[in-house]
């Protein structure tokens, strides 16, 4: 029997969630499984190895990330949560655990059991950052062209080979991957910058506040979703044409596409599961 959680958690301060080597001083390096491991040996008074659906990098955020776990001995469910709120780091909440079987007895694999992943990336265009929300946008004072990135990431969806989406040192053996979807959405149209009445700060209308980038598919390589993003950019701001996504899939040259966009930009929103039994 495998424990499976629903794992929400601010990465800003982790070195993202696999363990790491220690510091050269033999401190370890904060992880989101490092957290979750150490509260659950809190809970059952041994070691418990955690297993996580995805290897979020350090900064990239979660609100709905899996991880499952052998247990040691019954704990109710209620009391699992509640217990793990008490003992996790003030940036990490357990949201919901269920109990799961296999008919073969072997343990749940969060990591290839799911039914699909989606991540939300932020990027805050207007002129002035948002110090509420830094920690969680990627800020980039400039005009977008959303038609020309829709244009552009249409030409991502379905089975492709993304060569050029992947960081040198990803491991999979395989660069072909499938995405359903990517849906960009702009907020704040005919936002006005600054305060009401404090013509000092910007008092002009902004066309557009922040790009949002949905990305949902059924597995992604290493950095994938942040080159995706940066390579979105360059053709929203107008330096490339949409048609040079499309070359990037038929070059599989990491080297020719975008920048990697920074880490706080980037939420795993969902982990999709079969509906937990019970």
């Amino acid at each position: 029997m495998s424990v499976v959680l629903r794992v929400a958690y601010d990465g800003s301060r982790f070195h993202g969630f696999a363990r790491q080597n220690p510091l050269p001083n033999g401190r370890p390096m904060p992880t989101i499984q490092g957290a979750l491991e150490d509260a659950l040996e809190i809970l059952y008074g041994r070691p418990v190895p955690v297993r996580g659906a995805s290897r979020t990098d350090a900064g990239v955020h979660a609100r709905g990330q899996l991880v499952a776990f052998e247990p040691p001995f019954a704990i109710p469910m209620r009391g699992l949560v509640l217990g793990l709120a008490g003992r996790l780091p003030k940036a990490i909440l357990v949201t919901s655990a269920w109990e799961e079987h296999r008919s073969d007895g072997r343990p749940l694999d969060p990591r290839r059991g799911n039914l699909g992943k989606s991540y939300r990336y932020v990027i805050r265009c207007a002129t002035l950052r948002d110090p509420m929300r830094r920690a969680f946008e990627w800020h980039l004072p400039r005009h977008f062209d959303l038609g020309a990135m829709r244009e552009a990431a249409a030409m991502l969806v379905g089975e492709h080979d993304f060569e050029s989406f992947r960081a040198a040192a990803c491991q999979a053996p395989t660069s072909v991957r499938t995405l359903n979807s990517i849906t960009i959405t702009g907020e704040g149209e005919g936002d006005r910058e600054g305060i009401a009445g404090d013509p000092q700060v910007f008092d002009r209308i902004r066309p557009l506040s922040r790009v949002i980038v949905d990305v949902d598919g059924h597995a992604f390589l290493h950095n994938m979703v942040r080159i995706i993003v940066g390579s979105l950019v360059e053709v929203g701001d107008g330096r490339r044409s949409p048609g040079w996504v499309a070359s990037l899939l038929e070059a599989r040259d990491r080297t020719i596409a975008g920048m990697t966009a920074p880490a706080q930009g980037l939420t795993l929103v969902e982990v999709r599961w079969r509906r937990p039994q019970g």
